[in-house]
């Protein structure tokens, strides 16, 4: 079979992500190592310097939270846990509290030195605006980790 030529990738339109897909980003430990408990979900996790861009994640029709592990530069669960956004609650999330997000498929076709070829690749735009912290809030209540994707802590021997 032959393999599919990135370049060709088209984006799609946000009615393709179905209610059952996800949306997965990795969270570095430099990020949750901090907080005691990691088994809620905090709004730090929904934070991005590329805010202006948009936030970016994979979508579960191109991608398995291993892959999305696989492709951060520590693929590894005691550097990165991967969470998991279900589409059908963030719709909601988006509907209910009338928030400007904006959920836009844009494949990497072409890698460079930071992020190689993805054709999941999703960003969220509009966590920059003057409700950013009621928005990371409230949709980190619908995140989870994804199965068997939580951090690993290891205990040190000091």
């Amino acid at each position: 079979m032959a393999q599919e030529n990135p370049l060709n990738w088209e984006k799609e339109p946000f009615e393709n992500y179905l209610d059952e897909h996800s949306l997965y980003r990795g969270i570095h430990r430099n990020i949750w190592i901090k907080w005691p408990i990691l088994e809620n979900i905090q709004p730090h996790f929904f934070y991005s310097d590329n805010a202006e861009e948009g936030l970016s994640m994979d979508w579960s029709k191109y991608s398995t939270p291993e892959d999305t592990l696989k492709r951060l530069r520590e693929p590894n669960l005691e550097t990165n846990g991967i969470i998991d956004l279900n589409v059908e609650k963030l719709r909601n999330c988006i509907e209910e509290n009338s928030f400007p997000l904006i959920i836009v498929h844009d494949p990497i076709k072409k890698a460079t030195k930071i992020l190689p070829i993805n054709r999941a690749h999703t960003l969220i735009h509009g966590i920059n605006g003057a409700n950013k912290a009621k928005i990371r809030r409230i949709v980190s209540k619908i995140a989870e980790w994804a199965p068997e994707m939580k951090p690993i802590i290891r205990q040190s021997n000091d």
